[in-house]
């Protein structure tokens, strides 16, 4: 039976290159350090970090962290280091609770929100509104030239009706 040609140039993933960019992953390089070590382009090593074209990579890498997981998991060998080396190449997955939100709070500075309801933020400016006042009292006995703290400096055109 013919099998199809191939159109288009012959990948350079092969096995052993791909086998070699799983490791590199596995061991925390960047997608740059990996595409210089390998001779890939680097959209190209992001597309193979992704799994979208090279699922064999991804697998190579899981293949690599269950040697980590069952060596902590027996309490085997060096297991302390290979429990450090995950807690920091997955630190959404294995650090501690206050590590997990520091990082998140890093790398989605963009995304952070709060919803609060209108009930909630008549409560909230409600408790404020006294220490407002009293703020601006204070700037307005011990420094008036600071218009009661917001602002510039009370200029004379200020004072004209």
């Amino acid at each position: 039976m013919n099998q199809p040609k191939k159109i288009g140039r012959p990948t350079k993933l092969t096995p052993v290159v791909q086998a070699q960019i799983a490791e590199l992953f596995f061991l925390a390089f960047t997608d740059a350090q990996v595409a210089l070590y390998t001779g890939i382009h680097q959209k190209t090593i992001q597309r193979a970090r992704a799994g979208v074209f090279c699922p064999a990579i991804r697998k190579a890498e899981i293949d690599r962290e269950i040697k980590y997981r069952k060596k902590i998991w027996e309490g085997l060998g060096n297991w302390c280091g290979a429990s450090w080396f995950l807690e920091r190449k997955y630190p959404a997955q294995f650090a501690k609770p206050e590590i997990q939100l520091n990082w998140g709070n890093t790398y989605n500075q963009n995304n952070l929100s709060i919803s609060i309801s209108s009930s909630d933020a008549k409560v909230i400016e409600a408790e404020a509104k006294p220490v407002r006042d009293t703020i601006a009292g204070m700037f307005e006995k011990y420094r008036p030239q600071m218009n009661g703290g917001n602002g510039s400096p009370i200029t004379n055109d200020d004072m004209s009706p």
